[in-house]
Parts: C-alpha cells; structure tokens; sequence
C-alpha cells in the first residue's frame, strides 16, 4: 500500500506520483521501471518472454508469475450491443406510452413488473453483447499451475486451472466453436494426461500470440511459433 499520491515501484521500492499513470501504466523516474496500477511490473519486449509485444494483449509479472489479459472486444460484439441498446430503448419508451403489445395485448397502464418482465428479457441479449466486448482473459503463469480466468463482469464467469506436469504442449486446435458456420480454432494447454482450452472467438492473431507466450514461458522461446493445429475443414 502506497502513500496517498504514491505507488510504490515494484523495481526499487520507491514512490510513483499518480499523476504519471496515462493509461494505467507509468515509469519509474528513479529507476526506469514500467508497471501498472496494479502494482505489476509490465513484461516489455526484450524480456524474452513471448518475443514482440501485441497491442491487444497486457503483459506484466506479479511475483514468480507472468500474467496475460486480453479483452474479446469485436465489431460484431459492438454493434449487436448498439442494437440492443437502441431497440431496448424504443421499447421502454413505447411502453411508457402505452404503445407496446405484451403477450399479444396493448398495454396502456404499464405496472412496474411489466418493465422488469422487458428488462429480464432483454438481459439475455445485452449479456451476449457484453461477451464479445467487454469481457475478458486473464491467464496466469506459474511453474507448477496455469490458471485462465474468463470473467463476463466482475466475478461473474469461468476459471480454468492446468497443473503442470514435467512437460506441457501449447496448441491451437478445434474445440468444437464456430464463427458464422466455420470451425474457429482455441488456444490448448495439455499436460500430464489433461487439457484446458479457451479463447475460441479472441482474434486470430492474438490467440497465435498468446499461444507463443504461453509456449515460450513453459518451454523456452524456440521460433516465437506455438505448435499450431490446423482445425477440421469448414
């Protein structure tokens, strides 16, 4: 815990003023140190660790471990949730006014159920939207375990965790997701006998990049390549 107007630099112990964080990170202006707020030294790319940086991937280490975060964001999770948004809206106006049919009837005395009825409804389409936007990946490195945290909203969502054995394969392969009727590969890590997957739907350039860090971080930098493989044909 840092004084107010501080953080403490992972690198050297010192304060940080908080007015140099743009964009969640800063430098140490003693001693050059890069991490964020979170109090985690951001992994640059002469570390080693998974070759050149991606824009859309966080990299930082937190102790013995090195910790990835990626968000989902895409265009289609952005317009389907401008849609519903825009058409939620309509609809709540409509109902205001009376101008709405519920199970086939006209209601002009909207109660406060029937707005809760049309919210619940409608969560289900705004929970889409928010999967493939602004949810996100969290996978965590550690010699013994590799953990991958997806979390839809704040500890709401799936975690994932792989012991790691003597030996562990990183891969991108088939899992059973696809994206409009094609086979979309996801990010694998298999050891001793048992597997995780996840990340089917991120782009394809930042699961190729997670999958070489990950690589990388368990079985040393090779050619920045993971083993990929191909998916079945679509």
């Amino acid at each position: 815990m840092g004084f107010a107007g501080f953080e403490p630099c992972v690198g050297c112990g010192r304060g940080i003023p908080v007015d140099r964080f743009v964009d969640g990170k800063a430098a140490c202006p003693w001693c050059g140190t890069v991490q964020d707020e979170g109090g985690g030294q951001v992994v640059e790319a002469s570390s080693g660790i998974s070759g050149a940086r991606h824009a859309k991937v966080t990299e930082r280490v937190e102790g013995a471990e090195r910790v990835f975060v990626t968000r989902q964001g895409s265009w289609f999770g952005w317009i389907w949730l401008v849609f519903t948004i825009v058409h939620c809206g309509f609809m709540f106006y409509g109902l205001a006014h009376g101008t709405v049919r519920i199970n086939r009837q006209l209601v002009t005395h909207p109660s406060v159920w029937h707005f809760l009825g049309l919210a619940a409804f409608y969560w289900l389409f705004f929970a889409v939207g928010f999967a493939f936007t602004l949810s996100r990946y969290t996978i965590r490195l550690a010699d013994a375990q590799a953990t991958v945290r997806y979390r839809l909203f704040p500890f709401v969502g799936w975690t994932w965790r792989l012991a790691v054995g003597e030996s562990i394969r990183v891969s991108l392969a088939y899992r059973g997701a696809r994206e409009n009727g094609s086979a979309v590969n996801a990010v694998v890590l298999s050891s001793e006998g048992k597997e995780i997957s996840f990340g089917s739907f991120l782009a394809k350039d930042v699961k190729q990049h997670l999958a070489s860090a990950i690589d990388g971080f368990y079985n040393g930098e090779t050619d920045g390549k993971a083993d990929f493989i191909p998916g079945p044909p679509a």
